[in-house]
């Protein structure tokens, strides 16, 4: 399931199925599925406090805090 619309949904919210049901995806690495900004690949960004934003694990990598 695809809850914020970004294209990446939430791997805990899946179904089996020949084509996705309406507010589902096929891609699932979602890390946050409440915010649009966040999922796997999106740019990371300084933030307070410090937040996933690419799903990658690690927080504000490769950031400078402005």
């Amino acid at each position: 399931m695809d809850v914020d619309g970004d294209g990446f949904g939430d791997i805990a919210e899946s179904v089996d199925a020949c084509e996705a049901p309406d507010g589902y995806v096929a891609n699932d690495s979602d890390c946050d599925d409440t915010d649009p900004a966040i999922f796997s690949g999106a740019d990371e960004s300084w933030d307070d406090p410090g937040i996933d934003n690419d799903c990658d694990g690690n927080v504000d990598e490769d950031t400078i805090p402005c």
